[in-house]
């Protein structure tokens, strides 16, 4: 990847990954470059449902940005920044990149899992509560998790259920409610999530909590959100 903003490398906790941080104003980013394709699960639509992907993407985006075709406009900004489009799976944010949150853990077994996290509260939501669906706007929550090892298809979706009830319980402990209401936030309007795995190492047909890989997403996950929580609070109050 080129570009005139400035680009921080640095390895990771699981072999053969990368993190490329990059500062380009609104249009900041985050990057995890695997030298072998990683088995993904993606809800968004850049590099969508299962897959096998290098690169693993998560862009900054003004508040109000809009597009008529998004699919494009992200693959029009991976080509301008030499970031191949077929092998990178992406997610968009309007949280700061640079408040993002961090956590790795090593099971017994010899399992590791790493999590990043991007919190941007300003839609906050309750899944099932009631709602007028006019009032339904964008906003944030981005989970990049990488497992180093293999894991089934059923084992990936298993982990998005145990990530999407970390996150819930991060929310809960931050005492995130809805606007002015005494509702606490489960998420945001458009959370999503990227499930990778290096597809070596540990077998995982489950990921449920009970399990050594359902304790390493939700304790990575859990403290990611909690970390980018606190600086988006942070932020929030300096602005």
């Amino acid at each position: 990847m080129t570009g005139v903003f400035p680009v921080r490398r640095t390895v990771t906790s699981i072999a053969n990954l990368t993190f490329h941080d990059v500062e380009d104003q609104l249009n900041s980013y985050y990057v995890l470059e695997s030298s072998e394709p990683l088995r993904t699960l993606n809800s968004s639509m850049w590099g969508e449902g299962l897959g096998w992907h290098s690169r693993l993407l998560n862009r900054q985006v003004d508040r109000n940005y809009f597009c008529e075709d998004p699919l494009a406009e992200m693959h029009d900004f991976m080509r301008e920044r030499d970031i191949e489009v077929n092998s990178t799976a992406a997610l968009l944010t309007a949280a700061r990149v640079q408040d993002r949150g961090y956590s790795h853990h090593r099971s017994d077994c010899g399992l590791t899992v790493c999590t990043w996290v991007t919190v941007g509260l300003g839609n906050k939501a309750r899944a099932g509560a009631v709602k007028d669906v006019n009032e339904l706007f964008p906003g944030t929550i981005n989970i990049i998790t990488v497992v180093d090892g293999m894991l089934t298809d059923a084992a990936m979706i298993n982990g998005v259920i145990t990530a999407t009830e970390a996150k819930t319980a991060a929310l809960q402990d931050a005492d995130i409610r809805v606007n002015d209401s005494q509702e606490i936030a489960t998420g945001t309007t458009t959370d999503a999530i990227i499930i990778a795995a290096t597809q070596k190492g540990p077998s995982f047909r489950y990921a449920g909590t009970a399990t050594q890989l359902g304790y390493c997403i939700g304790r990575t996950v859990y403290e990611a959100v909690k970390y980018s929580i606190q600086r988006y609070n942070i932020w929030q109050h300096d602005k």
